[in-house]
């Protein structure tokens, strides 16, 4: 591996470049990927397809996009999996998690109806995401069901749009119509737990960013970063990259050697 970023070689079959596109872009912040051919000795191989695991090296750690799946294998052969990020993406560093007491007091705030339950699909694309931070409970289609994931916004949407992104009905969005989601509007604790589940879920399966952390680490390959802890703290709380609290915890240990066993 160079001193600064790993090689990362890619190995796609055609047609199947596509799935792991979202993925490659949030790579190419931390490592130099590129296609196989372009690669000089890669540090490992993520390849878009079963079909075309026979055209990686051996030897190398890899992983193998399969449908919704990386299957990751380390330099020891470790093997495990994590989820693959697409085709509906969120970053979910750019978008704070809001818990419905939060939303409360912005409602009170506004002067807006404590029990405000918006329709995205009545919205123009740039209120959505103003609209869901706020919302006691929103009624949302796919187009927009990531944003409010992130956000942790109570969510009614359809069946096909929650299985789209792995959300479970119950768990993390509620399946149903406009009267499900004036219901959940007025149930506090319920709205809580889905507001906490549906932000887990868009890190864990919807952030491609979250899984070009992991995926790293999963290799052995994650570069160290000062204060790379508490940036992975600060992503979890929805701090965003440009928030001038992260810019002064990060400036406060960039001076400390890091813990003899990581961080």
């Amino acid at each position: 591996m160079s001193a600064d970023r790993p090689v990362v070689a890619l190995v796609a079959a055609p047609g199947t470049a596509d799935r792991i596109r979202p993925l490659v872009a949030a790579l190419a912040r931390r490592a130099d990927a590129a296609s196989l051919h372009r690669s000089v000795a890669p540090d490992a191989v993520l390849v878009a397809d079963p079909a075309a695991v026979h055209r990686a090296p051996a030897g190398l750690p890899r992983a193998v996009a399969d449908d919704e799946i990386l299957h990751v294998t380390s330099a020891a052969g470790d093997e495990r999996e994590l989820p693959l990020p697409g085709p509906d993406v969120v970053a979910t560093a750019t978008l704070p998690p809001l818990a419905p007491h939060v939303r409360r007091r912005w409602r009170e705030r506004f002067g807006l109806a404590p029990d405000l339950v918006v329709d995205c699909a009545a919205l123009a694309p740039e209120d959505v995401p103003t609209a869901l931070a706020v919302a006691a409970a929103a009624l949302v289609d796919r187009r927009d069901l990531a944003t409010a994931l992130a956000l942790g916004c109570p969510t009614v949407t359809t069946a096909s749009a929650a299985a789209a992104v792995g959300a479970v009905d119950g768990e993390h969005v509620v399946v149903g119509l406009r009267p499900d989601a004036v219901a959940l509007a007025a149930d506090d604790r319920r709205a809580a737990a889905l507001s906490l589940a549906a932000r887990r879920l868009a890190v864990a399966r919807l952030d491609p960013d979250s899984a070009a952390r992991a995926l790293l680490t999963a290799w052995g390959l994650a570069p160290h970063e000062p204060g790379a802890g508490l940036t992975r703290a600060l992503d979890e709380l929805g701090t965003a990259p440009d928030a001038p609290v992260r810019a002064r915890a990060l400036a406060a240990v960039a001076g400390l050697s890091p813990h003899p066993g990581g961080q």
